[in-house]
Protein backbone atom coordinates (compact mmCIF):
# COMPACT_ATOMS: atom_id res chain seq x y z
CA UNK A 1 0.00 0.00 0.00
CA UNK A 2 1.06 3.61 -0.43
CA UNK A 3 1.97 5.76 2.54
CA UNK A 4 -1.32 7.64 2.18
CA UNK A 5 -3.28 4.36 2.14
CA UNK A 6 -1.35 3.22 5.19
CA UNK A 7 -2.26 6.33 7.19
CA UNK A 8 -5.91 6.03 6.13
CA UNK A 9 -6.13 2.35 7.12
CA UNK A 10 -8.48 1.84 10.09
CA UNK A 11 -6.18 -0.63 11.89
CA UNK A 12 -4.82 0.39 15.29
CA UNK A 13 -1.44 2.10 15.33
CA UNK A 14 0.91 2.86 18.20
CA UNK A 15 0.23 6.62 18.12
CA UNK A 16 -3.37 6.19 19.29
CA UNK A 17 -2.33 3.83 22.06
CA UNK A 18 0.41 6.23 23.18
CA UNK A 19 -2.07 9.08 23.27
CA UNK A 20 -4.41 7.03 25.46
CA UNK A 21 -1.50 6.08 27.74
CA UNK A 22 -0.69 9.77 28.23
CA UNK A 23 -4.19 11.30 28.35
CA UNK A 24 -6.43 8.46 29.52
CA UNK A 25 -10.20 8.25 29.20
CA UNK A 26 -10.57 11.94 28.32
CA UNK A 27 -9.12 11.45 24.83
CA UNK A 28 -11.42 8.60 23.73
CA UNK A 29 -13.97 10.86 22.03
CA UNK A 30 -11.32 12.32 19.72
CA UNK A 31 -8.92 9.38 19.51
CA UNK A 32 -9.68 8.65 15.86
CA UNK A 33 -9.47 12.22 14.63
CA UNK A 34 -6.59 12.96 12.26
CA UNK A 35 -3.74 14.63 14.12
CA UNK A 36 -2.55 17.92 12.64
CA UNK A 37 1.25 17.72 12.32
CA UNK A 38 3.22 20.23 14.36
CA UNK A 39 6.18 22.09 12.79
CA UNK A 40 8.57 19.80 14.70
CA UNK A 41 6.74 16.71 13.38
CA UNK A 42 6.93 18.05 9.82
CA UNK A 43 10.64 18.70 10.21
CA UNK A 44 11.11 15.18 11.55
CA UNK A 45 9.27 13.79 8.52
CA UNK A 46 11.58 15.76 6.20
CA UNK A 47 14.67 14.34 7.89
CA UNK A 48 13.19 10.82 7.90
CA UNK A 49 12.57 11.13 4.17
CA UNK A 50 16.17 12.12 3.52
CA UNK A 51 17.45 9.09 5.40
CA UNK A 52 14.90 6.50 4.24
CA UNK A 53 14.14 7.71 0.70
CA UNK A 54 17.33 9.49 -0.32
CA UNK A 55 17.08 11.39 -3.61
CA UNK A 56 13.35 10.67 -3.83
CA UNK A 57 12.89 13.33 -1.13
CA UNK A 58 13.10 15.96 -3.88
CA UNK A 59 10.07 14.35 -5.52
CA UNK A 60 8.09 14.84 -2.31
CA UNK A 61 9.40 18.19 -1.01
CA UNK A 62 10.22 21.59 -2.48
CA UNK A 63 11.83 24.62 -0.89
CA UNK A 64 9.64 27.70 -0.57
CA UNK A 65 11.52 30.97 -0.04
CA UNK A 66 8.40 33.12 -0.12
CA UNK A 67 7.23 34.64 3.14
CA UNK A 68 3.43 34.78 3.18
CA UNK A 69 1.42 36.52 5.95
CA UNK A 70 -0.81 34.16 7.91
CA UNK A 71 -4.11 35.59 6.62
CA UNK A 72 -3.07 35.34 2.96
CA UNK A 73 -1.54 31.91 3.50
CA UNK A 74 -4.76 30.60 5.00
CA UNK A 75 -6.80 31.96 2.09
CA UNK A 76 -4.41 30.65 -0.58
CA UNK A 77 -4.24 27.24 1.10
CA UNK A 78 -8.03 27.06 1.07
CA UNK A 79 -8.34 28.14 -2.57
CA UNK A 80 -5.64 25.66 -3.63
CA UNK A 81 -7.85 22.79 -2.46
CA UNK A 82 -10.67 23.96 -4.75
CA UNK A 83 -8.88 23.96 -8.10
CA UNK A 84 -6.18 22.33 -10.21
CA UNK A 85 -5.30 25.58 -12.00
CA UNK A 86 -2.44 27.96 -11.30
CA UNK A 87 -3.24 31.39 -9.90
CA UNK A 88 -3.06 33.36 -13.18
CA UNK A 89 -5.56 30.95 -14.75
CA UNK A 90 -8.22 31.73 -12.15
CA UNK A 91 -11.05 34.18 -12.63
CA UNK A 92 -10.88 37.09 -10.09
CA UNK A 93 -14.59 36.79 -9.38
CA UNK A 94 -14.22 33.07 -8.65
CA UNK A 95 -11.32 33.86 -6.29
CA UNK A 96 -13.46 36.48 -4.56
CA UNK A 97 -16.24 33.94 -3.93
CA UNK A 98 -13.74 31.48 -2.44
CA UNK A 99 -12.28 34.16 -0.13
CA UNK A 100 -15.77 34.88 1.16
CA UNK A 101 -16.16 31.20 1.99
CA UNK A 102 -12.99 31.17 4.08
CA UNK A 103 -13.71 34.56 5.67
CA UNK A 104 -10.68 36.32 4.19
CA UNK A 105 -11.05 40.09 4.61
CA UNK A 106 -14.87 39.96 4.00
CA UNK A 107 -15.19 43.78 3.80
CA UNK A 108 -12.57 44.24 1.09
CA UNK A 109 -13.51 44.77 -2.56
CA UNK A 110 -12.87 42.05 -5.11
CA UNK A 111 -10.06 43.99 -6.81
CA UNK A 112 -8.29 44.66 -3.50
CA UNK A 113 -8.41 41.02 -2.48
CA UNK A 114 -7.25 39.84 -5.87
CA UNK A 115 -4.24 42.14 -6.00
CA UNK A 116 -3.27 41.26 -2.41
CA UNK A 117 -3.35 37.52 -3.10
CA UNK A 118 -1.77 37.90 -6.53
CA UNK A 119 1.39 39.18 -4.84
CA UNK A 120 1.85 35.67 -3.43
CA UNK A 121 0.83 33.69 -6.52
CA UNK A 122 4.25 31.99 -6.64
CA UNK A 123 3.46 30.41 -3.26
CA UNK A 124 0.06 29.32 -4.58
CA UNK A 125 1.58 27.69 -7.66
CA UNK A 126 4.17 25.87 -5.55
CA UNK A 127 1.34 24.65 -3.36
CA UNK A 128 -0.42 23.31 -6.45
CA UNK A 129 2.65 21.25 -7.36
CA UNK A 130 1.49 18.66 -4.83
CA UNK A 131 4.81 18.72 -3.04
CA UNK A 132 5.28 19.55 0.62
CA UNK A 133 6.66 23.05 1.11
CA UNK A 134 9.58 23.60 3.47
CA UNK A 135 11.61 26.67 4.28
CA UNK A 136 15.19 27.03 3.08
CA UNK A 137 16.32 27.03 6.72
CA UNK A 138 14.54 23.75 7.48
CA UNK A 139 15.90 22.15 4.33
CA UNK A 140 19.47 23.22 5.07
CA UNK A 141 19.25 22.11 8.68
CA UNK A 142 17.76 18.72 7.80
CA UNK A 143 20.47 18.26 5.18
CA UNK A 144 23.17 19.13 7.71
CA UNK A 145 21.73 16.56 10.10
CA UNK A 146 21.58 14.01 7.29
CA UNK A 147 25.28 14.56 6.52
CA UNK A 148 26.19 14.15 10.20
CA UNK A 149 24.08 11.01 10.25
CA UNK A 150 25.72 9.48 7.19
CA UNK A 151 29.23 10.31 8.42
CA UNK A 152 28.74 8.47 11.71
CA UNK A 153 30.87 5.29 11.59
CA UNK A 154 28.43 3.20 13.62
CA UNK A 155 25.34 4.28 11.69
CA UNK A 156 27.01 3.39 8.40
CA UNK A 157 26.77 -0.23 9.53
CA UNK A 158 23.03 0.11 10.25
CA UNK A 159 21.53 2.40 7.60
CA UNK A 160 22.84 0.64 4.52
CA UNK A 161 21.75 1.32 0.96
CA UNK A 162 23.09 -1.67 -0.96
CA UNK A 163 21.46 -5.05 -0.48
CA UNK A 164 23.57 -8.19 -0.69
CA UNK A 165 22.81 -11.89 -0.65
CA UNK A 166 23.33 -11.89 3.11
CA UNK A 167 21.78 -8.57 4.19
CA UNK A 168 18.76 -6.54 3.05
CA UNK A 169 17.92 -2.96 4.10
CA UNK A 170 14.15 -2.51 3.94
CA UNK A 171 12.94 1.04 4.51
CA UNK A 172 9.43 1.93 5.68
CA UNK A 173 7.68 -1.31 4.83
CA UNK A 174 4.01 -1.28 5.82
CA UNK A 175 2.34 -4.16 7.62
CA UNK A 176 -1.19 -4.93 8.84
CA UNK A 177 -1.78 -7.96 11.04
CA UNK A 178 -4.54 -9.51 13.13
CA UNK A 179 -3.44 -9.48 16.77
CA UNK A 180 -5.16 -11.35 19.59
CA UNK A 181 -5.49 -9.54 22.92
CA UNK A 182 -5.49 -11.24 26.32
CA UNK A 183 -9.30 -11.25 26.33
CA UNK A 184 -9.27 -13.33 23.16
CA UNK A 185 -10.54 -10.46 21.04
CA UNK A 186 -8.81 -10.04 17.68
CA UNK A 187 -7.97 -6.56 16.40
CA UNK A 188 -6.08 -5.28 13.38
CA UNK A 189 -2.82 -3.43 14.00
CA UNK A 190 -0.57 -1.61 11.55
CA UNK A 191 3.10 -0.71 11.71
CA UNK A 192 5.62 1.07 9.48
CA UNK A 193 9.18 0.58 10.76
CA UNK A 194 11.67 3.14 9.48
CA UNK A 195 14.13 0.34 8.74
CA UNK A 196 14.38 -3.43 8.95
CA UNK A 197 17.88 -4.83 8.55
CA UNK A 198 17.33 -8.46 7.54
CA UNK A 199 20.41 -10.61 8.05
CA UNK A 200 19.69 -13.77 6.07
CA UNK A 201 22.99 -15.37 7.06
CA UNK A 202 22.32 -15.18 10.81
CA UNK A 203 18.52 -15.19 10.40
CA UNK A 204 18.08 -12.01 12.44
CA UNK A 205 15.77 -9.05 11.78
CA UNK A 206 16.91 -5.75 13.26
CA UNK A 207 14.15 -3.10 13.55
CA UNK A 208 15.35 0.52 13.67
CA UNK A 209 13.48 3.76 14.30
CA UNK A 210 14.58 7.34 13.60
CA UNK A 211 13.83 10.09 16.09
CA UNK A 212 14.44 13.83 15.92
CA UNK A 213 14.19 16.01 18.98
CA UNK A 214 14.82 19.47 20.31
CA UNK A 215 16.90 18.12 23.20
CA UNK A 216 20.38 16.69 22.60
CA UNK A 217 20.29 12.99 21.75
CA UNK A 218 22.37 12.16 24.83
CA UNK A 219 19.23 13.05 26.83
CA UNK A 220 16.94 10.71 24.86
CA UNK A 221 15.76 8.92 28.00
CA UNK A 222 13.50 11.87 28.84
CA UNK A 223 11.69 11.65 25.50
CA UNK A 224 11.60 7.85 25.67
CA UNK A 225 9.42 8.11 28.76
CA UNK A 226 7.51 11.26 27.81
CA UNK A 227 6.41 9.91 24.43
CA UNK A 228 6.24 6.25 25.51
CA UNK A 229 8.50 4.98 22.76
CA UNK A 230 8.50 1.65 24.59
CA UNK A 231 4.96 1.13 23.25
CA UNK A 232 6.18 1.60 19.70
CA UNK A 233 9.09 -0.81 20.17
CA UNK A 234 6.94 -3.48 21.82
CA UNK A 235 4.00 -3.24 19.44
CA UNK A 236 6.20 -3.24 16.34
CA UNK A 237 8.14 -6.23 17.63
CA UNK A 238 4.97 -8.18 18.44
CA UNK A 239 3.37 -7.46 15.07
CA UNK A 240 6.58 -8.41 13.25
CA UNK A 241 6.75 -11.62 15.25
CA UNK A 242 3.15 -12.44 14.35
CA UNK A 243 3.88 -11.85 10.66
CA UNK A 244 7.10 -13.84 10.39
CA UNK A 245 5.69 -16.73 12.42
CA UNK A 246 3.21 -17.34 9.59
CA UNK A 247 5.70 -17.27 6.73
CA UNK A 248 7.80 -20.28 5.79
CA UNK A 249 10.74 -18.12 4.75
CA UNK A 250 11.07 -16.16 7.99
CA UNK A 251 9.40 -18.21 10.73
CA UNK A 252 12.77 -19.28 12.19
CA UNK A 253 14.23 -15.75 12.16
CA UNK A 254 14.63 -13.89 15.45
CA UNK A 255 13.90 -10.21 16.06
CA UNK A 256 16.76 -8.26 17.62
CA UNK A 257 16.20 -5.68 20.39
CA UNK A 258 14.72 -2.46 19.00
CA UNK A 259 17.13 0.33 18.06
CA UNK A 260 16.19 3.99 18.41
CA UNK A 261 18.56 6.42 16.70
CA UNK A 262 18.01 9.98 17.88
CA UNK A 263 19.45 13.21 16.51
CA UNK A 264 18.78 16.76 17.65
CA UNK A 265 18.65 20.06 15.81
CA UNK A 266 20.53 21.58 18.74
CA UNK A 267 23.84 19.70 18.38
CA UNK A 268 23.32 17.35 15.41
CA UNK A 269 25.09 14.46 17.15
CA UNK A 270 23.28 11.13 16.57
CA UNK A 271 23.09 8.61 19.41
CA UNK A 272 21.59 5.12 19.23
CA UNK A 273 19.74 3.30 22.03
CA UNK A 274 18.67 -0.32 22.42
CA UNK A 275 15.42 -1.48 24.00
CA UNK A 276 14.42 -5.13 24.23
CA UNK A 277 10.64 -5.49 24.67
CA UNK A 278 11.04 -9.29 24.52
CA UNK A 279 13.05 -9.32 27.73
CA UNK A 280 11.24 -11.22 30.55
CA UNK A 281 10.97 -8.01 32.61
CA UNK A 282 9.30 -6.10 29.75
CA UNK A 283 6.62 -8.50 28.53
CA UNK A 284 3.84 -6.74 30.49
CA UNK A 285 5.10 -3.21 29.79
CA UNK A 286 8.06 -0.97 30.51
CA UNK A 287 9.69 -1.86 33.83
CA UNK A 288 12.88 -0.41 35.30
CA UNK A 289 14.51 0.60 38.55
CA UNK A 290 16.11 3.96 39.30
CA UNK A 291 17.91 4.02 42.63
CA UNK A 292 15.60 2.52 45.23
CA UNK A 293 12.45 3.19 43.17
CA UNK A 294 10.81 0.80 40.73
CA UNK A 295 8.71 2.09 37.81
CA UNK A 296 6.08 0.09 35.92
CA UNK A 297 4.24 1.33 32.80
CA UNK A 298 1.37 -0.56 31.17
CA UNK A 299 2.07 -2.37 27.93
CA UNK A 300 0.38 -1.73 24.58
CA UNK A 301 -1.83 -4.84 24.75
CA UNK A 302 -3.29 -3.90 28.15
CA UNK A 303 -3.90 -0.31 27.01
CA UNK A 304 -5.52 -1.34 23.72
CA UNK A 305 -7.65 -3.89 25.54
CA UNK A 306 -9.02 -1.08 27.72
CA UNK A 307 -9.60 1.24 24.76
CA UNK A 308 -11.53 -1.43 22.84
CA UNK A 309 -13.54 -2.31 25.96
CA UNK A 310 -14.60 1.30 26.48
CA UNK A 311 -15.44 1.78 22.79
CA UNK A 312 -17.51 -1.42 22.63
CA UNK A 313 -19.32 -0.30 25.76
CA UNK A 314 -19.72 3.26 24.45
CA UNK A 315 -18.69 4.29 27.93
CA UNK A 316 -19.46 7.83 29.08
CA UNK A 317 -17.32 7.65 32.22
CA UNK A 318 -14.32 5.53 33.30
CA UNK A 319 -15.13 2.11 34.72
CA UNK A 320 -14.16 3.11 38.27
CA UNK A 321 -16.72 5.97 38.30
CA UNK A 322 -20.26 5.25 39.44
CA UNK A 323 -23.23 7.26 38.15
CA UNK A 324 -25.88 5.54 40.28
CA UNK A 325 -24.50 6.58 43.65
CA UNK A 326 -21.72 8.49 45.44
CA UNK A 327 -18.05 7.85 44.67
CA UNK A 328 -15.40 7.56 47.37
CA UNK A 329 -13.09 10.51 46.68
CA UNK A 330 -10.21 9.17 48.75
CA UNK A 331 -10.30 5.91 46.83
CA UNK A 332 -10.34 7.77 43.50
CA UNK A 333 -7.52 10.09 44.60
CA UNK A 334 -5.44 7.01 45.34
CA UNK A 335 -5.76 5.67 41.80
CA UNK A 336 -2.76 5.98 39.51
Amino acid sequence: MTEEQYHEHPAWNHSKIVRYAREGFACLSTLHERTVPTPSMEFGSLFDSMVTKGKKTKEEYTVCTISVPDAEKKALDYISTMTVKNFDELDPEWIYDRTQECDYQPKWKMETKYEKLKAYREYFDLKKSGKKLVSQQDWNEALEMYCAFRQNDYLKTIFGTKNTEDVEYLYQLKFVADMTLDSGKTVQCRIMPDLLVVNHKDKVIQPVDLKTSADPAWNFKENFLRFRYDIEGAMYTDVLQEIISKTDEYKDYTIAPYLFTDISRSDKIPVTYEYDPQSPTQVDGLYFAAGDKVYQYRGWRSLLEEIVYYEDLQAKVPEYIKTDGPNDLLEILGKK
